[in-house]
């Protein structure tokens, strides 16, 4: 399956360097499975963080090394994979949106758990990268074009996003913000990562189906109906 890479991050100025360093200094030993291993690990070791950052704030620096792991498994596997050309295609993108399906959904539910973040809204902003997810999914096979990032934003950002949040919350605790607007009873303080998360999750659920409706229309005229 040779797909075309749509990645166009905000940090990727910051990113691509970085990666090619990473993957021109990876030891011999280290495989591209390796490092999709070390990122899903990762990803766990970044949900226990949150999670037991409900006894302590302190356990977030965990979970910063668990982002910090995620990256550099989700991101240097393919980048060391082109760099050895020893690409597996199909196998590959397997392997790594399979990783992807698991490790973000979780990490962003396990923030709902800690003290950062309401779980119906860390819940909500699950729902929008599965919907991202599920999108780019359509777009590789009708396209053959793997949509990494949408208006700058992918997982690199969302990793770079909780980083800067843990460390956030490290430094002055977790803040709340007056709403102006009435909350469910029983609701409990809104915190500004509830913001954060709900405002990205809202925009995702606008804009993906917007995205869509213009793919649609594309396609449309690029497969016309046949004549009877």
């Amino acid at each position: 399956m040779a797909l075309t890479r749509f990645n166009q991050s905000l940090l990727g100025p910051l990113e691509r360097p970085a990666l090619a360093w990473l993957a021109a200094h990876m030891p011999q030993w280290v495989v591209p499975d390796t490092l999709t291993f070390f990122g899903l690990c990762g990803a766990l070791v970044s949900c226990t963080g949150f999670i037991l950052s409900t006894i302590s704030l302190h356990w977030l620096w965990l979970s910063c090394v668990g982002l910090i792991m995620n990256w550099i498994g989700d991101s240097t596997d393919g980048t060391l994979a082109r760099y050895r050309r020893i690409e597996r295609p199909r196998y590959g993108f397997f392997v790594d949106s399979s990783s992807d399906l698991f490790s973000h959904p979780l990490t962003l539910l396990s923030v709902g758990i800690s003290p950062c973040a309401h779980f119906s809204i860390a819940a909500l902003g699950a729902i929008a990268f599965l919907m991202g997810f599920a999108y780019t999914m359509i777009g590789a096979h009708t396209r053959s074009k793997m949509r990494i990032t949408y208006f700058g934003f992918g997982p690199t950002e969302i990793r770079a996003s909780l980083l800067l949040g843990n460390l956030l919350v490290l430094a002055f605790g977790v803040q709340t913000v007056r709403p102006g607007i009435p909350l469910p009873a029983g609701f409990g303080p809104l915190t500004t990562w509830d913001v954060v998360i709900a405002g990205l999750a809202l925009l995702a659920v606008v804009l993906i189906p917007f995205l869509a409706i213009r793919e649609g229309s594309a396609l449309s005229l690029e497969d016309p109906r046949p004549q009877p």
